[in-house]
């Protein structure tokens, strides 16, 4: 097969691939205990956010609501946190231009 025939060749249509569709469960209330935590990941992430002076929005792949997960919320409040000491310092060990 040459180069030409390479680029001009059709793909199969979208139809014909299977998709994977993910559909999100129904979570179970949080506990009061569970409550607390997430209402403390939430003050971190906001504090992270303040200090770095920036805002977000965030989705998941699977329609879950990352919003209700302390993981997850302090994930992005430690992503942020990164970020902001990363770029505040530099590159350190990247490539010298």
């Amino acid at each position: 097969m040459g180069l030409r025939s390479f680029f001009t060749r059709r793909r199969a249509p979208a139809a014909a691939q299977p998709s994977a569709v993910v559909v999100a469960t129904e979570r179970e209330p949080l506990t009061p205990a569970q409550l607390a935590d997430l209402e403390a990941a939430w003050a971190e992430l906001q504090q992270a956010a303040k200090k770095a002076g920036v805002s977000f929005h965030a989705c998941t792949r699977d329609g879950s609501r990352w919003q209700d997960d302390p993981q997850s919320v302090r994930a992005m409040a430690e992503t942020i946190r990164r970020t902001q000491k990363y770029t505040a310092e530099g590159i350190q060990d990247g490539p010298q231009r």
